[in-house]
């Protein structure tokens, strides 16, 4: 099932190079000091280099892409991480708007014994492109950040944003989440982040505060837990074809 939700991503970019009109092509190339997801650190606190590409379609259609460089472990671990990803948006109302997404994390030339590779459906209900809640299942998670996990199975985590521009430079997101792995770990944790964000187009700043709660610390190395401050700098493109 891995192999062949990650064969129908990547055909899914593939196809990208046919695509015709009305594609809009967005990206981001850059790097952070600290590479940290879901409240965990993939890097112990080091920098990590990062890019993105999007493709939108006609009629909401999108597939994107992400990589970045990873250590999550003092022993035996992988360079980088590459996510692929597909799905559709919808203007529900003036109001309100609908996402629904398939994505596919993996850790090429993994040295790890356990497979960190993963699956998600993530489902985001948005209220006025400010606030956003979002529903994220995993049929197949083994293990997560720098941990093996006891036994695969199902994973879930609810997260709820929010996005305030303050200007038109700046503009302040806070989100708060929990991340569900009683199959896994036997256990589940909170997280969350507040970021202030300075857009000089093409370039972006983020200066974020990122934590998680104790459960975490019974699970995953202490450099990977624990509350952080991160700085990403950015590099934006975007096309129209």
């Amino acid at each position: 099932m891995k192999r062949n939700i990650g064969m129908l991503l990547l055909a899914a970019l593939a196809g990208c190079g046919v695509a015709r009109a009305d594609v809009v092509l967005t990206g981001s190339l850059g790097g952070t000091s600290d590479f940290v997801f879901r409240g965990l650190s993939l890097t112990r606190g080091k920098p990590a280099a990062q890019a993105s590409f999007d493709v939108e379609f006609p009629k909401e259609f999108y597939v994107g892409a992400f990589t970045a460089t990873t250590d999550p472990n003092p022993g035996p671990s992988p360079n980088y991480e590459i996510d692929v990803w597909a799905g559709r948006y919808w203007r529900v109302s003036e109001n309100f708007s609908a996402d629904l997404r398939l994505s596919q994390y993996s850790y090429p030339d993994d040295p790890r014994r356990v497979s960190y590779n993963r699956s998600e459906v993530t489902g985001t209900l948005g209220f006025r492109n400010q606030l956003f809640v979002a529903a994220i299942y995993s049929p197949n998670t083994h293990a997560v950040g720098s941990a093996p996990g006891y036994q695969e199975g199902g994973a879930w985590a609810l997260e709820l944003s929010g996005r305030k521009p303050l200007g038109e430079h700046w503009a302040l997101s806070a989100g708060f989440g929990h991340y569900n792995l009683e199959q896994v770990y036997g256990d589940s944790y909170s997280y969350w982040n507040a970021t202030v964000t300075a857009t000089l187009s093409p370039f972006e700043l983020q200066l974020a505060y990122l934590g998680v709660d104790d459960h975490a610390a019974d699970h995953f190395p202490s450099s990977t837990v624990g509350d952080r401050v991160a700085l990403t700098a950015l590099w934006r493109f975007s096309s129209t074809q």
